[in-house]
């Protein structure tokens, strides 16, 4: 494993020492970069002089350019850091499609009055139940109501037409 491979806790302390000589933990954090990382990079290049503060700001900020070393480290980066976002709204879109259909299974089963099931489940039930108990207290008759809001009174144990049974008081 290389030395830029190793993760930090492995390095020993003269070499972390060694790295932060050649690439202080500011500047590297000004890149967006790893300690170990820019320092490996800099040794592979044949930079032997520390990188100072200004020099990081200057190539973050685009106003000098950065030598190829740098380039390519940052362009690293940002790839995997798009990559990480692509994941992430990855992720986000399976969660919204999973629970688009848990609820329209919520619904096809307070319609059918079969039981519900499942943390999910019994979370967009509960909200579906409420929602329509908030209509019935603004003053909505319980004619009014769509057959899913009904539905979902009926298994919340919610009568719309008797006050008693209802948790929320209009």
């Amino acid at each position: 494993m290389t030395p830029s491979k190793q993760p930090a806790s492995k390095q020993p302390a003269s070499q972390r020492q060694a790295d932060r000589a050649l690439c202080s933990i500011r500047v590297a954090e000004t890149l967006g970069l790893q300690v170990r990382v820019v320092a490996s990079a800099m040794r592979t290049a044949g930079v032997s002089e520390p990188l100072t503060l200004a020099q990081a700001k200057s190539w973050q900020a685009m106003t000098v350019e950065p030598p190829a070393w740098m380039i390519a480290l940052l362009v690293d980066a940002a790839t995997r850091r798009s990559r990480r976002e692509h994941h992430a709204q990855q992720r986000a879109g399976d969660e919204e499609h999973r629970m688009l259909l848990v609820a329209d299974k919520v619904q096809r089963r307070l319609l059918a009055g079969q039981h519900i099931r499942g943390a999910d489940a019994m979370h967009i039930a509960t909200d579906l139940a409420f929602r329509a108990q908030k209509e019935l207290c603004r003053g909505a008759r319980p004619e009014d109501l769509f057959a899913l809001d009904l539905a979902a009174l009926r298994w919340a144990g919610v009568d719309p037409h008797d006050r008693n049974t209802w948790f929320l008081i209009g």
